[in-house]
């Protein structure tokens, strides 16, 4: 069971290896568990694709992982409380989610192989086919199931020419992850895009 993944925070998602055809349901039984910071879902890190489609409705962070390297992330909720974009339990920017959010119940990581989430009241055995013989439906299907470890390397690398912690400042702490800005003198549109999205820090009980 795999319990670290694009979602992070507390840690209430468990993953699981896709072995078996995988269901989909619906979300309308369900009142935005994938959405709520008290059930896990805190922030997700991000790959540099992501950057363009989340920074006009999320702040881009940046936190340091145990051996100090860093990784861009993105916050989905305070840990106190739900997304800031759900309203009776639905996504008021559904079509603009984020990748993970689009993805969801089903994960990756580096190691390429595809995850679902076994906590997902959405997961049944009949409705939508979601997975089949291993592979993620096309209805269902997102770049971060294309070579995902290619772009992960791709990611730290490019984070890692302005990895100096001394050009970063405390945004905030939650569930005791340190959550940074940047405030170095490196320019590039990935820095363009976080600075931006500082923003939508007023939207979060930070």
């Amino acid at each position: 069971m795999i319990q670290f993944f694009l979602f992070q925070g507390v840690n209430i998602k468990s993953f699981l290896k896709v072995d078996k055809d995988i269901f989909f349901s619906t979300c309308e039984t369900c009142e935005a568990r994938c959405c709520d910071g008290r059930k896990g879902s805190v922030y997700c890190q991000i790959i540099l694709e992501d950057f363009e489609s989340v920074y006009k409705n999320f702040p881009i962070l940046f936190t340091f992982g145990d051996m100090g390297y860093l990784k861009a992330t993105i916050l989905l909720s305070d840990g106190k409380s739900l997304c800031p974009y759900i309203e009776n339990f639905k996504c008021t920017i559904y079509e603009n989610r984020p990748t993970v959010c689009k993805a969801y119940p089903l994960s990756t990581n580096i190691d390429n192989v595809v995850y679902y989430d076994i906590n997902c009241p959405g997961i049944a055995e009949h409705g939508s086919e979601i997975v089949k013989n291993g592979e993620v439906s096309p209805s269902f299907d997102s770049y971060i199931f294309d070579d995902y470890q290619i772009r992960y390397i791709n990611t730290h690398r490019k984070l890692e020419d302005f990895n100096n912690f001394d050009d970063f400042e405390l945004v905030t702490t939650i569930n005791n992850i340190k959550f940074y800005k940047y405030i170095g003198k490196e320019s590039n549109p990935y820095i363009t895009m976080h600075l931006d999205s500082l923003i939508h820090l007023k939207k979060y009980n930070i």
